[in-house]
């Protein structure tokens, strides 16, 4: 069940409103008896999304996620491990590990995910030779099962693990169950939506994938804590 709810995706996604859309089609196509039912749904559907997608609303919704603070440039020094995982917003994730590795240029840095991650790190000017790639984990819980993996071997020196602001908090709470010993750093999503002025109140695209998200990680940090998984006061 958990594995069907995650391929059909948090509202805002392409799958979840495909799935949506096909509930809408059965109910107008196959049963005629529920016509408005059918047009009722899609229209559900259609505000649920707009309303979504404006920007004070993706805002609230990614602020009730724990907050995870960002790190100054003092903190980003003497770092002999980068970890960069993949995710959400990666855009941002390489523009932090630009940030990071310019502290710290003699990191190894690990990019755990697609070969796109490794290209993008490369393009925002790190060198090839200086990062390695590890695309087996395909989730949060495994990532940082490999991340604990990984440190385990290295003996002594900071690590530092990068992930989007709206998965960090999931990190961390997982970082505290583990006891590893890592800094935390969140990166700003690819593009942030406004915060101030009429354009909170304009849909786009750009809050709709936040509010994505955000649900997203709302969700997975319920389920994380109710399997045990981490703290259920919802640090992660």
């Amino acid at each position: 069940m958990v594995s069907i709810l995650k391929a059909i995706g948090a509202p805002g996604s392409i799958s979840f409103l495909a799935v949506s859309l096909a509930i809408g089609a059965v109910l107008i196509y196959v049963w005629p008896r529920s016509l408005r039912l059918g047009r009722g749904w899609l229209l559900f559907v259609f505000i649920t999304h707009v309303v979504l997608a404006l920007p004070w609303v993706a805002t609230r919704i990614s602020g009730k996620l724990p907050p995870v603070l960002p790190v100054d440039a003092a903190a980003l020094r003497d770092l002999d491990t980068l970890i960069v995982l993949d995710g959400d917003n990666r855009r941002g994730r390489v523009r932090e590990a630009k940030r990071a590795f310019a502290g710290s240029p003699r990191s190894m840095v690990w990019a755990m995910g697609s070969l796109w991650m490794v290209d993008g790190l490369v393009e925002a000017g790190i060198p090839r030779d200086q990062i390695k790639q590890d695309d087996e984990p395909p989730d949060t819980l495994r990532q940082m099962t490999r991340v604990k993996d990984l440190l385990s071997t290295k003996s002594g020196g900071r690590a530092a693990v990068i992930a989007s602001r709206l998965q960090m908090p999931r990190v961390a709470a997982l970082v505290r169950e583990s006891g590893l010993r890592v800094v935390l750093i969140p990166s700003a999503i690819d593009t942030e939506p406004p915060t101030s002025g009429v354009r909170v109140f304009v849909p786009s695209y750009v809050a709709l994938r936040v509010s994505r998200d955000a649900i997203y990680e709302l969700a997975a940090l319920a389920y994380y804590g109710w399997r045990g998984w981490v703290r259920s006061s919802g640090a992660e």
